[in-house]
This record gives C-alpha cells, sequence and structure tokens, in this order.
C-alpha cells in the first residue's frame, strides 16, 4: 500500500474479514503512520455485498482457505473490479483484463503498478466491474454447481 501512496497520496485502504494477524496489522499500520489511510472493517455480513460495492477495487494475492475463492466472486457480483495473484482457481474465475487483472506475483511494485492502472481509468474500472457482475451472475450461481456436479454422478454412474 506505501507503495501506491506515491504514485496515488488520495488512496485509502480498506481491511475487510476476521484475521487472526489484525493486530500485527493494526501495529504495523501505526508504526507507519498510516491509520489515516487504512480502516479495518472486520467481518461483514449482511452488509457485504454494499461494502464491496463501494469499493473502487478488490485486491486478493492469496487463494483462500477454500480454494474457490468466494471472496472474489463475491466481489464480482457486487460489480467490483478484482486484482488479484494467479493462484488458485482464480484464474478460472476472473478474465484477464475482462473482469480484473491477474498478477504473477505478489511484489509491491507489480500491485501498485496495477491498482494504478485500475484507479486512474474510472471507466476502464466499471466496465470490469460490471464485466464480472455479468460473469458472477451467469456463471457462478448455484444452480450452475448443481449442474456440475450431476454431470460428475452421471460420468461415473456410466462407468459402472
Amino acid at each position: 500500500f506505501q507503495e501506491l501512496l506515491r504514485h496515488l497520496p488520495e488512496a485509502r485502504l480498506l481491511l475487510v474479514g476476521k484475521g487472526e494477524s489484525r493486530s500485527a496489522l493494526e501495529a504495523d499500520v501505526a508504526n507507519l503512520g498510516l491509520a489515516n489511510r487504512v480502516l479495518f472493517a472486520g467481518y461483514r455480513d449482511r452488509d457485504l455485498p454494499g461494502v464491496l460495492a463501494a469499493l473502487d477495487c478488490f485486491v486478493l494475492m492469496a487463494a483462500g482457505s477454500d480454494d474457490s475463492c468466494r471472496a472474489v466472486l463475491e466481489a464480482m457480483a457486487a460489480g467490483c473490479p478484482v486484482v488479484a495473484r494467479r493462484v488458485g482457481a482464480l484464474p478460472e474465475t476472473i478474465v484477464q483484463g475482462e473482469t480484473g487483472l491477474l498478477l504473477d506475483d505478489d511484489r509491491p511494485q507489480t500491485i501498485a503498478r496495477a491498482l494504478e492502472g485500475v484507479l486512474r481509468d474510472p471507466a476502464r474500472a466499471r466496465a470490469m466491474g460490471a464485466a464480472g457482475q455479468r460473469r458472477a451472475q451467469a456463471e457462478f450461481t448455484p444452480a450452475r454447481y448443481v449442474d456440475a456436479v450431476e454431470r460428475i454422478y452421471r460420468t461415473v454412474l456410466d462407468r459402472v
């Protein structure tokens, strides 16, 4: 985030979720003098879609504990453009340059460059967010998951 602030000093960072490292992160933020730039929102429940829709960009540099990247799907469903690392299921979820950006590494310079590109081009960010929302609503629905599981069962049963 410090790298991004060099180029976009007005940027703000919202950290959402409960994490075991929150205390350490809060201490780091305070020690770096970034308390007025970083907000810890904690775990969100019913208001999460609204929180995500209000973001200019969603960032995820890990695959997540479920490897399905539910957080990215939630951001896409809320119409938020995504910047993420090319790990786990993220390459199958995000369409590079269309619904978001996939990064090959998590170096601060790489992340800052990608974020700056999105944040400095609001029209592109809106287009990626809208495309991500359409993709999430069309491709990642409970009905689609049920259909996929049924196809797997049929394939297995046909072999028996």
